[in-house]
């Protein structure tokens, strides 16, 4: 026969139970450390998701500090028409890269069926530099290329653009040296 006591089995049930405790606690504790492992994991994706976001942005920003401060590059300010006394834009023109970048200052939101086009005038022609919609974020639009240019405007389109200016619909013009 075994030898136990009531205070021996009095002493063995609370070592069992605090055992029991210590082991739940364990578990407990274990989990909260998963969950806020876990949630760090979540804040650490989203700030380097943030992180990449703003250094994307930036990078755009100093390459469009790099093309407006770019000497060689001639600015030509378009003024608002009669038909558009508003809107206003300016072209960095760099002739001999060819490199044509649109800043829109003021030019209203467009229907869904409508473009503007910004166009070059060589020698009293229009020449398509491509078109646009109105900017949300981006400040500098990278237009089609063009050695030569008396003069630059904006008209607006039928989407995808048009072979030849609505001159009714012109809504912005400038010429190179004035």
């Amino acid at each position: 026969m075994e030898n136990t006591t009531p205070s021996s089995r009095v002493g063995l049930k609370g070592v069992v139970t605090l055992l029991i405790v210590i082991v739940l606690g364990s578990l407990g504790f274990a989990y909260w450390l998963y969950s806020q492992n876990e949630a760090l994991k979540k804040s650490n994706n989203e700030l380097q998701a943030k992180y990449s976001s703003s250094d994307s942005l930036l990078s755009q920003i100093t390459d469009e500090q790099k093309i407006i401060s770019d000497t060689s590059a001639v600015v030509v300010n378009l003024a608002g028409t009669k038909a558009a006394p508003h809107a206003k834009a300016s072209v960095y023109w760099d002739s001999t890269a060819a490199s044509v970048y649109l800043v829109v200052k003021n030019m209203p939101e467009l229907p869904s069926d409508n473009q503007y086009q910004l166009w070059a005038l060589i020698d009293g022609k229009p020449a398509n530099l491509g078109v646009f919609d109105t900017p949300k974020n981006k400040v500098l639009l990278k237009m089609q290329n063009t050695q030569k240019a008396d003069a630059f405007a904006i008209t607006i389109e039928k989407k995808g653009g048009s072979v030849s200016p609505t001159l009714e619909k012109m809504q912005s013009y400038g010429k190179k040296g004035i």
